[in-house]
C-alpha cells in the first residue's frame, strides 16, 4: 500500500516568544515491512533543523527558533510503501515458559517494567492473570488481553489526556488510543511479555471503520520468543496490517510525543493538529 500522510502542527501565542526548542519525532520508520520513499520537514518561523537517533532507535528532528514570533508552524509530509507483516500467518505457538529468562535481556528490560504512566497496581496484575489463566502460548495471549482492553473500556476523546496513568484509566474505563494502549502494555508487562508502545498513523479508506484514524494514532508491539515484534492494536481490536504506518517506539507515550518543547513567554498559547492520509496509485 502506497501512502502519502500530511501532519500539520501549528502553535498561536497570546503574546511574543523565543527560544522555542522542539524534538520531533515525526519521520516514518525503515523496516522490512515499511518503506520510507520520501520526508520533507518544513518550520516557520524558518530555522536550521538537526538529527539525532534516540535510545530505542528513532530519527528526530530538533531546532531552536531564537527571534521572538507570535506563531509556529511544523508541516511533515511522508510517502510510504508498506506490506502486510501478518501475510504469511501469526506467530507459531510459543509457549509462555519460553519468556523465563527475557528479563535478563538488556534490550527487552525496559519493556517489561512500569514506566512513567504505565502503572501496575495490583487490580491491573489481577485482571493480567486472569486473561493469562485462559490462554497458554505468547501470542494467544497478546491478542487476549488486547481483546480484554478493547470490551472493558470505552473510547471517549477528551476523557483523558497525556498525563493520565494506566492506574487513572483503569478506574474510568474512558479513555483514547494513548489510554488503551497504556493499560494493554500494563496488562503485559505483569504476565513477563516485553510490550512496547508505538506511535504513528493508520489509514482508513471508509473513513467510518477505524478509531484514530486520519490522525495521530498509538498501539502496541509484544516480542514472541524466536519469531520478533509484533503489533496490535487495542483501540480497534485488531492486528497491525498495511493501513498502519510506524514513526516511533519506545516505552510509552513520554518517550516518543510526535512534537515536545519549551520556550520563554507567556504560557498562553493554542494548539492545532490536523492529519490528512491518503493512498496513492500504484500501490
Amino acid at each position: 500500500m502506497k501512502l502519502r500522510i500530511t501532519h500539520l502542527t501549528e502553535y498561536n501565542y497570546g503574546a511574543p516568544v523565543h527560544g522555542n526548542s522542539n524534538e520531533l519525532r515525526l519521520t516514518p520508520v525503515q523496516s522490512r515491512w515499511q518503506q520510507l520513499t520520501f520526508f520533507l520537514l518544513r518550520v516557520l518561523p524558518s530555522t536550521r533543523v538537526k538529527r539525532y537517533t534516540d535510545f530505542y532507535g528513532n530519527l528526530v528532528n530538533y531546532f531552536e527558533v531564537e527571534e521572538p514570533h507570535r506563531h509556529l508552524l511544523i508541516e511533515s509530509t511522508s510517502s510510504v510503501t508498506t506490506s502486510d507483516r501478518y501475510a504469511e500467518g501469526e506467530p507459531e505457538a510459543v509457549a509462555l515458559e519460553m519468556l523465563l529468562g527475557a528479563d535478563r535481556e538488556e534490550r527487552l528490560q525496559p519493556f517489561l517494567q512500569p514506566s512513567g504512566p504505565v502503572e501496575v497496581p495490583p487490580e491491573i496484575w489481577r485482571a493480567a492473570v486472569d486473561v493469562r489463566a485462559e490462554h497458554g502460548d505468547v501470542f494467544g495471549l497478546a491478542k487476549g488481553l488486547m481483546g480484554y482492553v478493547y470490551g472493558s473500556c470505552q473510547y471517549a476523546p477528551g476523557a483523558t489526556d497525556v498525563a493520565t496513568t494506566t492506574t487513572q484509566f483503569f478506574k474510568s474505563r474512558a479513555g483514547v488510543c494513548q489510554d488503551f494502549s497504556h493499560l494493554m502494555l500494563a496488562l503485559c508487562r505483569s504476565v513477563g511479555i516485553p510490550a512496547r508502545y508505538v506511535s504513528g498513523y493508520v489509514y482508513d479508506a471508509k473513513r467510518k471503520d477505524i478509531r484514530g484514524a486520519h490522525a495521530s494514532h498509538a498501539w502496541v508491539e509484544v516480542w514472541v520468543p524466536g519469531a520478533g515484534w509484533h503489533g496490535l492494536d487495542p483501540t480497534n481490536n485488531c492486528l497491525t496490517r498495511e493501513h498502519y504506518v510506524v514513526v516511533a517506539m519506545g516505552r510509552d507515550y513520554e518517550d516518543i510525543a510526535p512534537v515536545r518543547g519549551s520556550f520563554w513567554g507567556a504560557s498562553d498559547r493554542e494548539m492545532k493538529v490536523s492529519v490528512h492520509i491518503e493512498e496513492r496509485a500504484g500501490a
